[in-house]
C-alpha cells in the first residue's frame, strides 16, 4: 500500500483539518510507523501551504505520534509496545477512581446503556469492523469516566487512549474475528457485578478488562504483526 495522503482541504481552519487527516491516517495505519513525512510533499497533497502542515506535525509530535530529528527527518513514530503497560495502568487507575467514587450514582438506565453498547461491540467484532469496535469500547468506558464530576479526568484519559489506539487496532487484528470477543465477555462480568451493586467485584472486573489487553501473549502477537508490516 502506498503511504500517501490524498485528501484536499477546502475550508477554513486548515491546520486543524490537516491535523485531523494526518492523525486519522496514522491511527488507522494508512501512514505506517517509520513513514517519512516531508512538509513540502504533504502541503502539495493536502492542497495547503506549509505553515499549517508544520503546526499539525508539531501537534502530532507532542502527542507522540510523530518523531522529528531537527533539520534531518520527520517520520511516523514507531509503536512502542514496551511503554504501553504504563499507559494502561494509568487509564485503568483513573477509571477505577471514577467508578469507586461515584458508584452510588449508577442506576438502571446507566446499566442498560452499558449493555446496549456491549451488544454492539459483539456485533461489530463478528463483522470484522475493528475501528468501530474500538470506538464502541471507548464509548463503554467513557460512560464510567462520565460518572465523575472531576472534569480533569476525561481529557487526560482521552490523550492516553489516543496513544493506545494504534496498538489496539493491532490487538484486534491479531485475534480471531469469528470468535466471541474477550472484551465483550469481560464487559458482561463487569455489568453483572454493577447490577449486583458490588463495588469490589466491579473494580476487579474493570481491572481484569484492562489487564487482558496487555498480556505477554498479546504483546508477542502484536510485535510479530508490527514487524511483518514493517
Amino acid at each position: 500500500m502506498e503511504n500517501k495522503v490524498n485528501n484536499k482541504i477546502k475550508r477554513t481552519f486548515v491546520k486543524d483539518q490537516a491535523y485531523n487527516i494526518l492523525h486519522e491516517q496514522i491511527i488507522n495505519g494508512t501512514l505506517k510507523p517509520y513513514t517519512q513525512l516531508k512538509i513540502s510533499d504533504l502541503s502539495k497533497e493536502l492542497g495547503i501551504s506549509r505553515t499549517p502542515v508544520r503546526e499539525a506535525i508539531l501537534r502530532l509530535e507532542n502527542e507522540g505520534l510523530v518523531v522529528t530529528k531537527a533539520n534531518q527527518w520527520t517520520m511516523v513514530a514507531p509503536i512502542r509496545v514496551d511503554r504501553l503497560k504504563d499507559i494502561y495502568e494509568l487509564v485503568a487507575g483513573l477509571e477505577k477512581y471514577a467508578l469507586k467514587n461515584n458508584f452510588d450514582k449508577i442506576d438502571d438506565a446507566f446499566i442498560n446503556d452499558l449493555t446496549k453498547i456491549n451488544e454492539k461491540i459483539k456485533t461489530e467484532h463478528m463483522n470484522g469492523n475493528i475501528l468501530k469496535v474500538i470506538d464502541l469500547d471507548n464509548e463503554f468506558h467513557d460512560k464510567i469516566i462520565g460518572l465523575s464530576d472531576n472534569k480533569e479526568i476525561k481529557p487526560i484519559v482521552d490523550k492516553l487512549k489516543n496513544r493506545l489506539k494504534r496498538f489496539e487496532i493491532c490487538f484486534y487484528m491479531a485475534k480471531d474475528s469469528h470468535k466471541e470477543p474477550s472484551t465483550y465477555n469481560e464487559h458482561l462480568v463487569m455489568i453483572e457485578a454493577i447490577k449486583e451493586r458490588n463495588l469490589e467485584k466491579s473494580l476487579e472486573a474493570l481491572q481484569q478488562n484492562w489487564t487482558t489487553t496487555i498480556t505477554e501473549e498479546s504483546i508477542e502477537k502484536i510485535n510479530k504483526l508490527i514487524n511483518q508490516e514493517n
